[in-house]
């Protein structure tokens, strides 16, 4: 669905701009789901396969957009129409026998009309997925500190799915390069240098360095320290259940997993459709700026529809149909890279991050 309209334009060269199609963000996806199953014909099974695999992943984006608080008020997906709910899937690593079906699927979803079925139970909405933050797993054992190569810490985050999440991680490479960059001790202690260093090799603007204690046999404590600009904050767990590390480690990582994906929750739901609208005045230097600015700002999962209301060659003002507060809408933006900033006439601007404040 288109998300913008043309209205009043006065800056006619721009008229021929294809239209952009609106993005759904990948909080509407649910990718890595395992079938597995049997029946009378491998046809059988195939069905039988794709329709439990669809129903499992609807499951997990019901609870993925919505809190955990709200959790009770979700429907069993079994008795749910889900054909209408699901854009489309892929499927991958298909194997097949007499009568039973093995794949991998991923489902997208439909995002207004899962958003209404979620809305018609009274629940609040996870409406955009964060940007993904750089995890630095650090364990501690009799062995010292580690952070780079292979051990037990590391490869349960590699096992597990931190991609599909509202708080998505992004593991690093562990390479040459990394270790010239950070050694064990910089990443402990948050060396911001070494951190950003890190972020800047990554893409990221957030690091959550994993600290795994595990010095005492059946004993674990595990301590998530999030550096960002925006916001620091620290995650602790200790197990005391007498078994294997590497198993409490599996629960440390699902805990925090949780936890991150609930905090990122509170930033990005929102309890109602209802639209407001604010007018901006969009700054940008040349074309190559404006349609890339548009493009973003259609992106945005906060943002309903644009409407144009004027156009020149370096400042545009736009009408912008949104959902939530404007905090939420700003944040939004800058996930896109676009700055929100009011004017001290409380007028608004939008520029690209970076190019300072909007006249």
């Amino acid at each position: 669905m288109n998300k913008f309209t043309l209205f009043g334009l006065v800056f006619l060269s721009f008229l021929a701009l294809p239209a952009l199609p609106s993005q759904a963000g990948s909080v509407f996806e649910v990718a890595k789901i395992k079938v597995d199953a049997s029946a009378a014909s491998t046809t059988q099974a195939r069905a039988q396969a794709l329709r439990q695999g669809q129903q499992q992943a609807l499951a997990i984006a019901l609870r993925r957009l919505v809190k955990q608080e709200e959790w009770d008020l979700l429907p069993d997906v079994t008795g749910v129409a889900f054909e209408n709910l699901v854009e489309g899937f892929r499927v991958s690593n298909e194997k097949t026998g007499p009568g039973r079906y093995l794949a991998t699927l991923s489902v997208q979803f439909k995002p207004e009309p899962l958003r209404s079925f979620l809305r018609d139970f009274g629940v609040a909405v996870t409406e955009a997925q964060s940007r993904p933050a750089l995890l630095l797993p650090v364990l501690e054992d009799l062995q010292g500190l580690q952070a780079w190569g292979e051990h037990w810490w590391q490869q349960g985050w590699t096992n597990y799915d931190i991609e599909n999440n509202p708080a998505p991680l992004l593991l690093p490479l562990g390479d040459l390069e990394d270790t010239l960059l950070a050694n064990a001790e910089d990443i402990l202690i948050g060396d911001p240098t070494k951190l950003q260093a890190l972020n800047a090799r990554y893409g990221t603007d957030t690091v959550i360095v994993a600290h795994a204690l595990a010095d005492v046999d059946g004993q674990l404590g595990v301590t998530a320290y999030i550096f960002s600009a925006m916001d620091s904050d620290v995650i602790v767990k200790t197990y005391r259940l007498g078994g294997p590390h590497e198993a409490m480690g599996d629960m440390a990582i699902a805990d925090i997993t949780s936890v991150l994906a609930e905090r990122w929750k509170s930033i990005a739901s929102v309890a109602s459709d209802d639209r407001q609208v604010l007018q901006v005045r969009a700054a940008y230097r040349d074309l190559a700026g404006w349609t890339s600015m548009l493009e973003l700002v259609n992106e945005a999962d906060f943002v309903r529809s644009v409407t144009i209301v004027e156009l020149t060659g370096d400042y545009a003002y736009l009408d912008m149909s949104y959902v939530g507060t404007i905090e939420q809408l700003a944040a939004n933006l800058d996930q896109r890279g676009l700055s929100l900033l009011q004017g001290t006439d409380e007028s608004w601007g939008l520029v690209a991050a970076g190019q300072g404040v909007a006249p």
